[in-house]
Formats: C-alpha cells, structure tokens, sequence
C-alpha cells in the first residue's frame, strides 16, 4: 500500500468536487475570519462538495464539521 491509494487501511483523506458547479467568490461566506479576499467577485468552476480525513466526513457542502484535528508545527 502506498500513500494516495484508496483501499482498506489506507489513510482515507478524499474531497469530493463538483466540477461543473460555478459560483462567486465572496469573503462575506468565507469560513475564514480575515474579512477579505483578493478573489472578491471572481467567478471560479469545480467546488468541494466534502472532504473527508482519515475517512471521517469533515467538511459537507459549506459545513465544519466537528473540531479542528490538527496541531501548530512551528516553523524553525
């Protein structure tokens, strides 16, 4: 088994993207706090529907779900 692989026992981190879907950027729907984006009113294609890690759904059509996994590295 090799990193990348979909199989049992294998890390089983997936996202699910909808490649035909267009939408607006807007940093107003953003789950990022910084209050802006340089992409503001850009039209992009190909959305994340849900993203799984290790094989736990964590993200599912514009909902965090659950809490974050993981840890701060400091950078040296």
């Amino acid at each position: 088994m090799q990193k990348g692989d979909i199989a049992i026992d294998s890390d089983a981190d997936l996202v699910l993207v909808d490649p035909d879907e267009s939408f607006i950027v807007r940093a107003a729907e953003s789950q990022l706090k910084q209050g802006y984006t340089p992409f503001e009113g850009t039209e992009l294609t190909g959305r994340v529907k849900q993203t799984f890690l290790r094989g736990q759904l964590i993200y599912d059509r514009g909902q965090i779900l659950g809490q974050p996994q993981g840890r701060y590295l400091k950078r040296s």
